[in-house]
């Protein structure tokens, strides 16, 4: 395969990406804009991501796709799909095992090291555009670190629920100073983000921003002092498949009940082999 056709773009359009990718390693959690390119799905569907891990992955990484956790599921295939047949990479369903993983709405229940990637799919890149529509008055807030009205939002939720409503997006301080989306991850996986050794890179097509978080970077949920972050949690529920407890997991409404199972499916894989091995 040609330089001018792996991965897609011309190397043009990748070093324009990449340098919006340098600037965002950079500046943790800071919003770089970039020219989102048309791509051959639609804008919502992970064209963000899909044009990141296009402009750093080469030819000798090994990729791994996952939506909400599957590997199966329309959108990893697709992707998936799409990406080895421009670059012609070896795939794995692993997580240990590759080196570059683009991921929607989860991050891997397996730690991730040093030498991954983990390509975030965004649908909303500005954290603060449920408490200010406008983009100039967003930019003055991040640059003042004024982030009192989501404060006051966290703070409703909390006189009025006892805790914050948000069970995905939830905001997270980066380094202490710029509040970022974490993207539609659920609030279990918040505290994988802090000190994660690999980088973490973050694409919105649609709202043509990428943004980053190094490896080893501080992440904290906005919280009260007061109070502790909560992250979901499933009391006495087990995988149906591979039995384990203590993971993040899917409720699936079955004929003759409700049944839950790893959202991960490359973990619950996983699981299951150890315990057949060991049977």
């Amino acid at each position: 395969m040609t330089e001018t056709t792996f991965g897609f773009f011309d190397e043009d359009a990748k070093k324009e990406i990449r340098r919006a990718l340098l600037k965002a390693i950079s500046l943790p959690g800071y919003i770089v804009p970039f020219a989102s390119r048309e791509m051959p799905i639609a804008r919502g569907w992970g064209t963000g991501g899909l044009q990141v891990t296009l402009s750093i992955i080469k030819e000798d990484d090994v990729l791994k796709v996952i939506d909400q956790g599957c590997d199966g599921s329309v959108n990893a295939v697709n992707i998936r799909d799409f990406i080895v047949s421009t670059t012609e990479v070896d795939t794995t369903s692993l997580t240990a095992k590759a080196t570059v993983i683009q991921t929607r709405h989860r991050i891997p229940e397996q730690p991730l090291t040093e030498n991954q990637i983990l390509v975030f799919q965004v649908p909303v890149a500005e954290v603060l555009t449920t408490v200010e529509p406008d983009t100039a008055r967003q930019k003055n807030m991040h640059a003042h670190r004024e982030y009192s009205r989501l404060w006051v939002l966290l703070y409703e939720d909390t006189a009025q629920y006892g805790d914050s409503r948000i069970s995905n997006r939830y905001p997270v301080e980066i380094n202490d100073h710029y509040v970022m989306d974490p993207s539609p991850i659920p609030r279990y996986d918040i505290p994988r983000l802090n000190n994660n050794p690999a980088l973490l890179l973050f694409g919105a097509g649609r709202e043509k921003r990428i943004y980053a978080i190094p490896p080893y970077t501080k992440v904290t949920p906005l919280t009260f002092v007061d109070r502790d972050f909560q992250v979901e949690t499933f009391p006495g529920i087990s995988c149906k498949r591979c039995g384990t407890s203590d993971v993040f997991f899917d409720e699936i409404q079955g004929v003759d009940g409700t049944y839950y199972y790893c959202s991960d499916t490359a973990n619950c894989d996983s699981m299951l082999n150890r315990k057949q091995n060991a049977a």
